[in-house]
């Protein structure tokens, strides 16, 4: 048998598929999964069971209702099956389409969402403040898909402090719901244990198609985040993509970076900011110390400055007594030529009422006394 190559294959198979008139123009229903715009419009439709991978050319995008192109849609397609025999993938290629009513995966969503609302699952006052300096972080997510090293690399990067539990599960798939549940009843039952403290949950995965993410649409996945005793941030997909488990958690992540991001803090930030308090205190102390040496020395030179005062205040006072006292002093009296007359009892006589004509007297001078015998007075009146 003569071998013929890959080309020619799907050469072949293209031309049969272009050449069959029952993938010209047919009409396909089925429900939007995995929308994505990139001047073109790329997404799969789906039932039950299958999916077909579609598109609609940009020159086909202005005759179709805009309105349609959304995920969860049910609508019926127009178009023709093509091979692109480069790559050996056939594709679903729409010039048209109408509604064909609300998507069952949509519908399933939008009633499991009512349902937990109505019980008040997402109430704000039932969510956990998440804690502002967590040394361990539990991450409940698949161990190969990439969004385990996303969150690895920036917790570690903004926190080597931090220490890391992680939690093997599968996130897509049929066991995909009892797994992610497991995991985050196993976290908890490691703190209940006391062994360890994990103080925050990460729970999620990194992008995918509705499919991919369905497990996080799932009742039991958003009763084990309710009931977790552990505050979780819900780190589903991409920013579009919005989950069940969302809306139940005490926050969430529009990636699973950026629930690693809101995880912890900068350790750099705070030893930073650690590093302009600590320059600021010594600052303040400094300025405070250098302001109190100066009030110290001004208040000495005022308590010195007064001391002097006082004391040259009370050298003046003193010896103006002195000189009082000195020119009070009756011997100073006397060595000025005057003399004093004392009677009897010795005591100074200064009114001629009190002398008495006859009777001795002690004149006192500067340098002795003499006794004297009165023969006479004579009261001589002096103006006021």
């Amino acid at each position: 048998m003569k071998p013929v190559s890959v080309t020619q294959v799907n050469e072949y198979l293209a031309n049969k598929i272009d050449s069959d008139f029952n993938l010209r123009n047919v009409a396909i229903e089925g429900e939007i999964s995995g929308l994505t715009r990139k001047g073109h419009a790329y997404f799969s439709l789906k039932d039950e069971q299958c999916v077909i991978r579609s598109v609609v050319w940009k020159s086909q995008l202005p005759k179709i209702d805009p309105e349609l192109l959304e995920d969860g849609r049910n609508v019926v397609a127009v178009g023709s099956v093509r091979l692109y025999a480069k790559g050996g993938t056939y594709s679903f290629q729409i010039h048209y389409m109408e509604d064909a009513g609300v998507g069952k995966a949509k519908t399933a969503f939008e009633a499991l969402k009512k349902k937990l609302e109505a019980e008040g699952l997402f109430r704000p006052e039932y969510k956990k403040p998440l804690p502002e300096f967590p040394e361990c972080v539990g991450v409940v997510t698949s161990t190969e898909g990439d969004a385990l090293r996303d969150i690895q690399k920036i917790i570690l990067k903004k926190n080597n402090y931090v220490n890391l539990l992680i939690f093997p599960t599968y996130v897509q798939g049929v066991n995909a719901p009892a797994s992610i549940c497991q995991g985050i009843h196993l976290a908890n039952r490691v703190n209940e244990s006391g062994k360890r403290h994990i103080d925050l949950l990460i729970v999620g995965r990194g992008g995918g198609s509705p499919e991919d993410l369905a497990a996080f649409n799932e009742e039991s996945v958003a009763r084990a985040i309710f009931q977790s005793e552990i505050p979780i941030i819900s780190a589903v997909g991409h920013e579009p993509d919005v989950s069940i488990s969302d809306y139940v958690a005490d926050a969430r992540g529009a990636t699973p970076s950026e629930a690693a991001d809101m995880a912890v803090p900068d350790i750099h930030e705070i030893q930073k900011r650690i590093a302009e308090c600590r320059s600021a205190l010594s600052e303040s102390l400094r300025f405070k110390l250098m302001n109190e040496k100066r009030m110290v020395e001004s208040l000495t030179q005022l308590l010195c400055s007064n001391m002097k005062n006082r004391v040259q205040k009370a050298r003046n006072e003193m010896e103006q007594a002195l000189i009082k006292l000195r020119e009070g002093n009756p011997k100073r009296v006397l060595e000025r030529g005057f003399a004093a007359v004392l009677d009897e009892a010795g005591a100074i006589v200064s009114d001629i009422d009190d002398v008495s004509v006859g009777e001795e007297y002690a004149v006192l001078l500067r340098n002795g006394r003499f006794k004297a015998q009165v023969t006479g007075k004579n009261k001589e009146e002096h103006d006021e």
